[in-house]
């Protein structure tokens, strides 16, 4: 659900009249724009609901990741040591973001002439520096590839701050950089920064580590996920409208995405979870196919729900072409690792 999400999200807010995501600051005017929709909505409403609420798709991902590192590493007597930790998760994630980035830029040669500078900024986003802004060098990478950099400070928030500490850590964690963000102009350059680096992400990353610890403590009904589900719906729409609220609208979007996985029945899970196992392919692969179908929709003049269903076909089918490769690469790059 959060791959499709997000590749919804990244598709439709690049189509005519899209309303725009307050993703990496807050700007009130995005929220006037819907609310002023939403008053007299049209048939592109969910398309709408895509490109504003969609990206939080990115949000249950770093959930999800926080969740697996805990459930792997948190509970073992093994010594995890910090650098060999490092470096292994740098080369998973290279191996990912090097397979879509290289095949972006060989079809973005078609449209733009690159500068002699561009090796800097490839070079940026390889090593995973370029959310840091330490040079002004374009990387020429499409919206999706700032998120390896963010993995990546987490990983080593992980290690180095997180790892085995006490609940309470966590929770101070979450509490410190979310007044961080409470206290810089909402719509300001240094809100894009705290937001595409870890200080944005820690409340969802930390949500994650501590539901992998106490979810079996955890039992609820179906009635209760229900219930749940439906708040969160709620209250991820009403924190939305305001900057403050803003900053916690992620814990509302990670209680939607724990209730939906019980709630949701078998033969809906099933294609879910084979979307979800290729989502990995379809996150590095689908700026190439949103490039080209952008395109193609324009010239063949498609309805917004023709151009959006052809992107959505197409990121599926180019995924599962691109997830052999995918795993090539890793073990590839998870052999230098042992190294």
């Amino acid at each position: 659900m959060a791959i499709l999400s997000i590749i919804l999200h990244n598709y439709t807010h690049w189509m005519h009249g899209a309303i725009f995501e307050n993703e990496f600051m807050y700007q009130s005017w995005h929220v006037s724009k819907l609310l002023d929709y939403l008053s007299h909505p049209d048939e592109r409403l969910p398309l709408q609901l895509f490109s504003f609420f969609g990206h939080y798709g990115v949000v249950i991902f770093v959930f999800l990741s926080a969740y697996g590192l805990e459930k792997k590493y948190g509970r073992t007597t093994k010594e995890v040591r910090p650098l060999p930790f490092i470096w292994t998760h740098y080369l998973k994630l290279l191996s990912m973001c090097i397979v879509g980035y290289a095949a972006y830029l060989l079809l973005n040669a078609f449209y733009v002439s690159y500068p002699a500078s561009t090796i800097f900024g490839v070079l940026s986003q390889l090593t995973m520096l370029c959310n840091l802004q330490i040079c002004s060098f374009d990387t020429f990478a499409p919206g999706p590839y700032w998120y390896f950099g963010l993995m990546l400070q987490l990983y080593v928030v992980y290690r180095l701050l997180l790892f085995r500490r006490s609940w309470g850590v966590i929770v101070g964690a979450i509490l410190v950089c979310s007044i961080a963000q409470a206290f810089v102009t909402p719509d300001g350059a240094v809100m894009t920064w705290l937001r595409t680096n870890f200080v944005g992400s820690v409340l969802p990353f930390g949500l994650g580590l501590l539901y992998a610890r106490y979810e079996e403590d955890i039992q609820l009904s179906k009635t209760a996920y229900g219930i749940i589900a439906l708040a969160s719906i709620t209250l991820i729409f009403v924190t939305s409208l305001s900057f403050l609220p803003w900053i916690t609208t992620p814990i509302f979007v990670c209680a939607l995405g724990i209730s939906c996985t019980q709630l949701l029945p078998q033969s809906v899970n099933k294609p879910l979870a084979w979307v979800g196992g290729i989502s990995a392919a379809i996150f590095v692969s689908h700026p190439i196919v949103r490039q080209l179908g952008l395109a193609l929709a324009e010239k063949l003049h498609f309805s917004p729900y023709q151009s959006v269903l052809t992107f959505l076909i197409s990121a599926l089918l180019l995924g599962a072409l691109f997830q052999p490769i995918l795993n090539r690469s890793t073990k590839l790059f998870m052999k230098l690792a042992k190294h």
